[in-house]
């Protein structure tokens, strides 16, 4: 992966912290550490003038896996897949993970002989992780399956999925739940509609808000 082009306040910031190709790459390393998959690292890659840092790669193995996006955008979506994916979300969460950017095109998955699921994540140079035997709060664990979709059908049966793998038989729980995921598509789409006016108009609005 080519991330973008660096402007001149990136260059400075990245004399001093580690750029996104190098955070994909470490994150790569500490994820299959940690028992979960994603493309093999194998490098990053920068060019430099001087100092000043202009292009950043992040070189992984290919993957032939596809992203589960083309089996929950859409009315049909796949309960069972999702549920699976309720069940990866709490292993992740479990294991001290959060992908910072986790919606549906950055999870791949395939569906194995025995009808189980295997999934892996990219575009991970945005992730936290929390030491051995640290548990991430519960208000982390919602924000980060926020992201997940856009479609609050959808989102509040695979909170309801992930409950269930991590013993939460809570209604008020799954309620708070589903209400922070409509302040998130909120403020989501709020910033959305100040970055691109036309897009996110008031006219389109169910297109990107469920």
């Amino acid at each position: 992966k080519q991330f973008k082009h660096l402007n001149f306040i990136q260059q400075v910031i990245y004399l001093f912290r580690d750029n996104k190709a190098h955070k994909a790459f470490l994150n790569g390393m500490e994820l299959r550490k940690r028992g979960i998959d994603t493309p093999e690292p194998i490098a990053c890659v920068e060019t430099k003038e001087g100092p000043w840092l202009k292009e950043t790669f992040y070189i992984c193995e290919e993957t032939a896996l596809k992203s589960i996006e083309s089996q929950t955008d859409r009315p049909d979506w796949n309960k069972e897949l999702a549920s699976a994916f309720a069940l990866y979300a709490a292993k992740l969460h479990n294991r001290g993970v959060l992908h910072n950017d986790l919606n549906d095109t950055n999870v791949l998955y395939e569906k194995l002989p025995d009808g189980s699921y295997r999934f892996s994540v990219i575009d991970i140079n945005r992730m936290k992780f929390y030491s051995e035997g640290m548990v991430i709060p519960d208000k982390e664990c919602i924000e980060n399956l926020t992201r997940f979709t856009g479609r609050l059908d959808l989102f509040e049966y695979v909170v309801r999925e992930y409950a269930k793998t991590r013993s939460i038989d809570d209604e008020e729980w799954i309620a708070k739940a589903v209400e922070q995921k409509k302040r998130h598509d909120r403020r989501w789409y709020r910033r959305k509609r100040l970055l691109h006016p036309i897009k996110y108009s008031k006219k389109n609005r169910k297109r990107h808000i469920y």
